[in-house]
């Protein structure tokens, strides 16, 4: 059993490749920041997140949240709060409100100046944080310190900046702000929120976690003080999300019961559901059919699969394709607008597709004009080379099933190259592919003899 511990201490520990304390601490304080770079950058994220958000484009809202410097401050406060620096937090928390600020000004002006003003399915996704985005912020702003943490870069940072959405949340509060929606606002800011304070709060734990130095000395009230605190901010941004979450889970639930009794309703062979509204909030389902079904038994059969599966109350209606109160207009508009969603779905995926082979393909192509490159680059160096081969293929060692990409490149040569060519050459083209493995391979091939040419005899 002490074996096993000491196995799982060894491979969950955090120290291998934890970087310097002094390096960690300059980059966290180089990520606070307003002036300058950071700020310019900000500002262009902001607008390439509005516009993103305007136009339902998800790979352009990705874009922004990758150049964001939102992140910077955010951690600053629960790193400082680590190391009980309180200088550090109360200058991130103040660059934080600056970049709050411009990010919503920002994000209010485009909206004001855009004729696109439908709210698209993006930022309205933004607009009803519950308790999983409590729980995606906490678990990506502990991974982002621990990534912020390592001797060497990965990819960590860029995979929570889009896991915990900072810049999305504020550009959708500024399209609340111009069109003087405030639920818009307050679901979005709350949503920012949620995610400023547990990341800053999970970068206070990992700190706690990985022994950083303490950079102040605080006495123990003020310490005690700050524990109320933290722990009040967190209490108070998780407990409305628990009673929204509540309610999404709920609403789900009726709509998935919903769903189930019209579609055992649509498998009678008497009549055919020609159309079905559901209202989650109201708890109201619409049932349009057609064929020889009577009304009042469709309904009461639907009543009472809602009653099995625990729902009283819940208003039925049924209308047949034959009633005079029928509204055939009516049916017509739902019929459209359901081949309209369908089409423009299989419109979005076609799109999509096009755009990643597209992508593909100029990779490729890409790929293919740095070989030829690569070729003439080695032979300018190599001239007595005969033949020059680069191409990507799999390496694999033996024993093990894990492969990796690599770059590999072969020379046929008239004569033997020397060890001291080799490693130069080598070295030479994992300076040029510093993020690839590299296999050189050199041959020798000496040119075939020509025949020799027969002597005529003398008569």
């Amino acid at each position: 059993m002490r074996k096993f511990r000491s196995t799982l201490s060894r491979l969950f520990h955090l120290g291998h490749d934890q970087d310097d304390p002094e390096m960690i601490d300059e980059t966290i304080r180089s990520g606070i920041s307003v002036g300058g770079t950071n700020l310019w950058v900000l500002f262009f994220a902001i607008l390439i997140a509005s516009i993103g958000l305007n136009v339902n484009s998800t790979a352009v809202i990705i874009g922004a949240m990758l150049i964001s410097p939102l992140m910077g401050p955010i951690v600053g406060v629960g790193y400082g709060a680590g190391v009980k620096d309180l200088q550090l937090i109360r200058l991130s928390l103040r660059n934080l409100g600056v970049f709050v600020a411009i990010s919503l000004s920002t994000a209010t002006l485009y909206f004001l100046l855009t004729p696109l003003t439908d709210a698209q399915s993006e930022l309205l996704a933004r607009t009803s944080p519950t308790l999983w985005d409590v729980l995606i912020a906490f678990f990506g702003g502990a991974v982002g310190m621990i990534g912020a943490t390592r001797r060497y870069s990965s990819n960590v940072v860029p995979g929570v900046a889009i896991a915990t959405a900072l810049m999305p949340p504020l550009c959708t509060a500024g399209y609340g702000i111009a069109t003087g929606n405030l639920h818009y606002f307050g679901g979005a800011f709350y949503l920012f929120t949620i995610n400023s304070v547990f990341i800053g709060f999970a970068s206070l734990l990992v700190v706690k976690l990985l022994h950083l130095p303490e950079r102040g000395e605080i006495n123990d009230t003020t310490r005690h003080r700050t524990r109320i605190v933290i722990g009040i901010v967190v209490v108070a941004t998780a407990v409305p999300s628990a009673f929204l979450a509540y309610d999404l889970v709920v609403q789900k639930v009726f709509e998935q019961t919903a769903n189930r009794v019209v579609q055992s309703i649509d498998s009678d062979k008497r009549y055919v559901l020609l159309g079905r509204e559901i209202s989650v909030q109201e708890q109201r389902v619409l049932l349009t059919i057609g064929g020889e079904g009577q009304l009042d038994e469709i309904r009461a059969e639907v009543e009472r699969q809602f009653v099995a599966n625990g729902y009283e109350g819940v208003n039925v209606s049924v209308r047949h394709i034959g009633s005079e109160k029928f509204d055939v207009t009516l049916l017509k508009q739902e019929l459209q607008q359901q081949v309209f969603s369908n089409t423009l779905k299989e419109l979005q995926d076609s799109i999509a597709l096009t755009r990643n082979l597209e992508n593909e393909i100029k990779l490729l192509k890409a790929g293919r004009e740095d070989q030829e490159r690569l070729i003439k680059e080695i032979a300018a160096q190599y001239p007595e080379a005969r033949r020059i081969t680069v191409g990507n293929g799999s390496k694999a060692q033996r024993g093990t099933a894990k492969t990796e990409i690599a770059m590999i490149a072969t020379l046929t040569v008239d004569q033997p190259v020397s060890a001291q060519e080799r490693t130069r050459l080598l070295a030479w083209l994992k300076a040029r592919y510093a993020d690839q493995a590299i296999e050189l391979v050199v041959t020798e091939e000496r040119p075939p003899t020509p025949p020799a040419k027969k002597s005529r005899a003398k008569h």
